[in-house]
């Protein structure tokens, strides 16, 4: 009984004090760790994945296209892509929007599609 009323008498001491603010130091840093790339922008990542199946689809297309092994090289918009059915809008209106900017479409998107040796290669044309 005598403890309870020291304690009442002096309140907490400054190592009890520290204890709490290490641990509660110690579990921010936890959670702003874990939580913080949750917050991040991925916007670039996004786009350069969206990028990356595009080609893959454009190649397939490229592959169907009997005048591409003849002419060797040719360029196509996206809207071709998702015209012939080797790719899919983001909406009932027919656009892909760009993760980067979500008021921009990629529809108009170029693609040149190469025939060399057998194989059909395919790249965005970046515009800058």
């Amino acid at each position: 009984m005598s403890m309870v009323k020291d304690m009442k008498k002096n309140g907490y001491t400054t190592m009890q004090l520290l204890v709490v603010i290490v641990v509660l130091g110690i579990f921010t840093l936890t959670l702003l760790a874990t939580t913080s790339y949750a917050y991040k922008d991925h916007s670039g990542e996004y786009y350069k994945e969206k990028v990356t199946v595009i080609e893959k689809q454009a190649t397939l297309y490229g592959e169907s296209l009997p005048e591409l092994k003849e002419e060797g090289n040719k360029v196509i918009t996206l809207d071709e892509l998702i015209e012939s059915g080797y790719y899919v809008a983001d909406n009932d209106k027919g656009d892909v929007i760009d993760p980067r900017n979500d008021k921009a479409t990629l529809n108009n998107l170029k693609i040149k599609l190469s025939y060399e040796n057998e194989i059909v290669k395919a790249k965005v044309i970046e515009e800058s």
